[in-house]
């Protein structure tokens, strides 16, 4: 095994560890990081395609080239005319009025790294102060570095959106006005919000074992009066996962008397599947 290949193969072996260790949001700044020292080159950035009209360093190293603002436009037509391929550029300054000569003017050597994925398509670009020579077995090295970058940013921007819709969808269930409760049935997540975590006597919202909100439920109903009611209800609601019910009452006793009307709906997806419980007062 040459060097090169001893090092594409340490690129994927790190931001596999990475992957299953840090957390998403800087992932990609550490992946063009590794890069960067890996291949020792003098820069290292994220240049990416933010609308028709906008392209924006990201994920620099150095950090003073961050959010330096290009026209995209030249770059897509540099990008079309190498086929979309990594372009390899042992010399700078022998390429006339290049597009990225505001990026690249202090450099020797560069190559730019195109990396399509939507919505937004990304180049990585690498740079050395010092003349380059990029040999076969550095280039097979660089686009082994260049598929797993394009996993590494696909899988970036899906976690990101995905806990982008997380994060709304949590603070609109907090706001409801009812305790919204969803038990997984995989046994080891469920969710209530800020009015079920008061209703249940719980520490907080968010995500909380099933089996704290299972004993949190029966403790409600046991406060109720008419427990025997609720319990052979729930008998036929269990019978079957795709049961569901609603303006179920629970009538609780005690110092603050209370009566909910409570909903169990089955919760069925291609990922996830369990039982969504509504209390309204």
């Amino acid at each position: 095994m040459n060097s090169w290949e001893s090092k594409a193969l340490n690129f994927i072996n790190q931001t596999s560890r990475w992957d299953k260790e840090k957390h998403i949001s800087s992932f990609l700044a550490f992946s063009i990081s590794l890069v960067k020292n890996l291949l020792e080159a003098d820069i290292a950035l994220q240049l990416e395609f933010e609308d028709e009209n906008t392209a924006k360093v990201k994920n620099a190293s150095p950090h003073f080239l961050n959010e330096i603002v290009i026209s995209p436009e030249p770059v897509r037509k540099l990008l079309h005319r190498h086929a979309f391929k990594t372009i390899y550029w042992p010399t700078v300054a022998a390429i006339p009025d290049h597009p990225l000569h505001e990026l690249l003017r202090d450099l020797s050597s560069a190559i730019i790294i195109p990396i399509n994925t939507e919505p937004h398509s990304s180049l990585l670009i690498l740079g050395w102060t010092t003349q380059q020579v990029f040999e076969t077995a550095f280039q097979d090295c660089i686009e082994t570095i260049r598929l797993r970058l394009k996993e590494i940013l696909t899988h970036t921007q899906q976690q990101l959106y995905f806990q982008g819709i997380a994060m709304r969808f949590a603070a609109i269930l907090h706001c409801l006005p009812h305790a919204v409760i969803f038990i997984n049935n995989d046994g080891f997540s469920g969710w209530v919000n800020q009015k079920a975590a008061d209703i249940l006597e719980l520490s907080g919202p968010g995500e909380q074992l099933p089996a704290i909100l299972s004993d949190a439920m029966t403790q409600l109903r046991n406060r109720a009066v008419n427990t025997d009611e609720i319990y052979n209800t729930a008998i036929e609601l269990f019978a079957s996962p795709e049961n569901a019910i609603s303006n179920w009452e629970w009538k609780l006793e005690g110092a603050d008397p209370r009566t909910f009307r409570v909903s169990c709906l089955p919760v069925t997806s291609q990922r996830i599947n369990g039982r969504l419980w509504i209390f309204e007062e």
